[in-house]
Protein backbone atom coordinates (compact mmCIF):
# COMPACT_ATOMS: atom_id res chain seq x y z
CA UNK A 1 0.00 0.00 0.00
CA UNK A 2 1.77 3.35 -1.20
CA UNK A 3 1.08 6.20 1.75
CA UNK A 4 1.99 9.71 1.37
CA UNK A 5 2.56 12.44 3.60
CA UNK A 6 1.41 15.71 4.14
CA UNK A 7 2.11 18.89 6.53
CA UNK A 8 0.19 21.59 7.24
CA UNK A 9 1.59 24.71 9.23
CA UNK A 10 -0.58 27.31 10.92
CA UNK A 11 0.65 29.72 13.65
CA UNK A 12 4.42 28.37 13.97
CA UNK A 13 3.01 24.84 14.60
CA UNK A 14 2.89 21.80 12.15
CA UNK A 15 0.55 18.92 11.56
CA UNK A 16 1.55 15.98 9.86
CA UNK A 17 -1.24 13.37 8.51
CA UNK A 18 -0.22 10.11 6.26
CA UNK A 19 -2.60 9.09 3.84
CA UNK A 20 -3.08 6.15 1.79
CA UNK A 21 -5.25 5.00 -1.09
CA UNK A 22 -8.38 3.82 1.80
CA UNK A 23 -7.39 7.63 3.25
CA UNK A 24 -6.20 9.01 6.27
CA UNK A 25 -3.95 6.39 8.12
CA UNK A 26 -2.42 8.60 10.77
CA UNK A 27 -2.20 12.43 12.30
CA UNK A 28 -0.28 13.85 15.01
CA UNK A 29 -1.11 16.65 16.95
CA UNK A 30 0.11 20.20 16.36
CA UNK A 31 4.11 20.12 16.78
CA UNK A 32 6.40 22.98 17.39
CA UNK A 33 8.52 21.85 14.53
CA UNK A 34 8.11 20.67 10.80
CA UNK A 35 11.00 17.64 12.23
CA UNK A 36 9.08 16.83 15.11
CA UNK A 37 5.43 16.52 13.38
CA UNK A 38 7.20 13.83 10.85
CA UNK A 39 8.66 11.84 12.83
CA UNK A 40 5.76 11.81 15.03
CA UNK A 41 3.68 9.78 11.91
CA UNK A 42 7.01 7.97 11.04
CA UNK A 43 6.60 9.67 7.80
CA UNK A 44 10.55 10.95 7.02
CA UNK A 45 10.56 8.61 3.92
CA UNK A 46 7.15 9.28 2.25
CA UNK A 47 6.55 11.07 -0.74
CA UNK A 48 5.24 14.38 0.45
CA UNK A 49 2.15 16.15 -0.81
CA UNK A 50 0.27 18.42 0.97
CA UNK A 51 -2.12 19.27 -1.51
CA UNK A 52 -5.60 20.71 -0.41
CA UNK A 53 -7.15 17.19 -0.54
CA UNK A 54 -4.86 16.03 2.56
CA UNK A 55 -4.53 19.51 4.35
CA UNK A 56 -7.96 20.36 4.29
CA UNK A 57 -8.29 16.99 6.24
CA UNK A 58 -4.81 18.04 8.35
CA UNK A 59 -6.84 22.06 9.07
CA UNK A 60 -9.66 19.74 11.08
CA UNK A 61 -6.43 18.76 13.92
CA UNK A 62 -6.64 22.70 14.79
CA UNK A 63 -10.02 23.39 15.06
CA UNK A 64 -9.96 20.68 17.35
CA UNK A 65 -7.27 21.64 19.16
CA UNK A 66 -8.69 25.03 19.63
CA UNK A 67 -11.85 23.37 21.10
CA UNK A 68 -14.40 23.77 18.15
CA UNK A 69 -16.53 21.35 16.54
CA UNK A 70 -14.82 19.82 13.01
CA UNK A 71 -16.91 17.69 10.88
CA UNK A 72 -15.54 14.38 10.51
CA UNK A 73 -18.09 12.71 8.35
CA UNK A 74 -15.97 13.26 5.36
CA UNK A 75 -13.03 12.16 6.25
CA UNK A 76 -12.37 8.41 4.86
CA UNK A 77 -9.92 6.51 7.82
CA UNK A 78 -7.64 3.55 6.63
CA UNK A 79 -8.55 1.42 9.35
CA UNK A 80 -6.14 -1.49 7.95
CA UNK A 81 -3.76 -2.93 10.89
CA UNK A 82 -6.31 -2.97 13.74
CA UNK A 83 -8.10 -5.40 14.77
CA UNK A 84 -12.43 -5.03 14.19
CA UNK A 85 -12.58 -4.79 18.15
CA UNK A 86 -9.85 -1.38 17.63
CA UNK A 87 -12.16 -0.41 15.18
CA UNK A 88 -15.54 -0.90 17.13
CA UNK A 89 -14.17 1.48 19.68
CA UNK A 90 -12.62 3.69 17.62
CA UNK A 91 -16.07 4.12 15.73
CA UNK A 92 -17.78 4.71 19.43
CA UNK A 93 -15.51 7.14 20.01
CA UNK A 94 -16.04 9.45 16.54
CA UNK A 95 -19.75 9.04 18.36
CA UNK A 96 -18.68 11.50 21.66
CA UNK A 97 -19.94 15.01 20.87
CA UNK A 98 -17.94 17.75 21.67
CA UNK A 99 -18.24 18.93 25.25
CA UNK A 100 -18.95 15.59 26.56
CA UNK A 101 -17.12 12.57 27.75
CA UNK A 102 -17.56 8.75 28.31
CA UNK A 103 -16.01 6.97 30.49
CA UNK A 104 -13.86 3.46 29.10
CA UNK A 105 -16.78 1.28 30.44
CA UNK A 106 -19.03 3.35 28.42
CA UNK A 107 -17.11 3.36 25.12
CA UNK A 108 -17.16 -0.42 25.57
CA UNK A 109 -20.37 -1.07 26.45
CA UNK A 110 -21.56 1.14 22.95
CA UNK A 111 -18.45 -0.63 20.71
CA UNK A 112 -20.48 -3.87 21.67
CA UNK A 113 -17.44 -5.08 24.43
CA UNK A 114 -18.76 -5.32 28.04
CA UNK A 115 -15.97 -6.12 30.20
CA UNK A 116 -13.66 -4.38 28.31
CA UNK A 117 -12.63 -1.06 29.71
CA UNK A 118 -8.89 -1.73 29.59
CA UNK A 119 -8.84 -2.57 26.13
CA UNK A 120 -10.61 0.71 25.54
CA UNK A 121 -7.75 2.52 27.29
CA UNK A 122 -5.18 0.46 25.52
CA UNK A 123 -7.10 1.83 21.90
CA UNK A 124 -6.94 5.47 23.45
CA UNK A 125 -3.51 5.13 24.32
CA UNK A 126 -2.54 4.37 20.71
CA UNK A 127 -5.19 5.78 18.82
CA UNK A 128 -3.43 7.01 15.59
CA UNK A 129 -6.07 9.49 14.66
CA UNK A 130 -6.07 12.27 17.51
CA UNK A 131 -7.59 14.50 18.15
CA UNK A 132 -9.79 13.30 15.38
CA UNK A 133 -11.30 10.51 16.86
CA UNK A 134 -11.41 12.33 20.31
CA UNK A 135 -9.25 10.28 22.51
CA UNK A 136 -9.42 12.98 24.96
CA UNK A 137 -13.19 12.59 25.29
CA UNK A 138 -12.79 9.40 26.78
CA UNK A 139 -11.94 9.23 30.62
CA UNK A 140 -11.61 6.99 33.44
CA UNK A 141 -15.13 6.36 35.95
CA UNK A 142 -13.28 8.16 39.09
CA UNK A 143 -11.28 11.18 36.62
CA UNK A 144 -9.31 12.15 33.44
CA UNK A 145 -7.28 8.32 33.40
CA UNK A 146 -4.57 9.10 31.23
CA UNK A 147 -3.83 10.91 27.64
CA UNK A 148 -0.11 10.11 25.96
CA UNK A 149 0.49 14.00 25.70
CA UNK A 150 0.03 14.56 29.06
CA UNK A 151 -3.41 15.49 31.29
CA UNK A 152 -2.34 18.99 31.25
CA UNK A 153 -3.21 18.83 27.62
CA UNK A 154 -6.22 16.72 28.00
CA UNK A 155 -7.86 19.38 30.95
CA UNK A 156 -6.89 22.08 28.38
CA UNK A 157 -9.05 20.33 25.14
CA UNK A 158 -11.92 19.45 27.58
CA UNK A 159 -11.73 23.14 29.06
CA UNK A 160 -12.01 24.70 25.52
CA UNK A 161 -14.76 22.06 24.62
CA UNK A 162 -16.61 23.20 28.19
CA UNK A 163 -16.81 19.68 29.01
CA UNK A 164 -17.74 18.22 32.30
CA UNK A 165 -16.43 14.37 33.33
CA UNK A 166 -18.60 11.87 34.80
CA UNK A 167 -19.08 10.66 38.37
CA UNK A 168 -19.36 7.44 39.35
CA UNK A 169 -22.79 7.28 38.23
CA UNK A 170 -22.46 8.77 35.06
CA UNK A 171 -24.06 11.97 35.82
CA UNK A 172 -22.78 14.89 34.98
CA UNK A 173 -20.81 17.40 37.55
CA UNK A 174 -21.83 20.65 38.52
CA UNK A 175 -18.26 22.16 37.84
CA UNK A 176 -15.85 22.56 35.02
CA UNK A 177 -12.71 21.15 34.43
CA UNK A 178 -9.89 23.64 34.66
Amino acid sequence: MTKTLAVLEDNSKYVAGVFSEKGLYQTSLPQKTLKKAIESVHGRHLERDDSLKYTRILAKVYTVMNGKEASIESIQFDFSDLTEKTIHVLKSTMNIPKGETRSYGEVALEAGLPNAARFVGSVMASNRFAPLIPCHRVVASNGLGGYGPGLSMKRALLSLESARIADFKHKKVDSRID
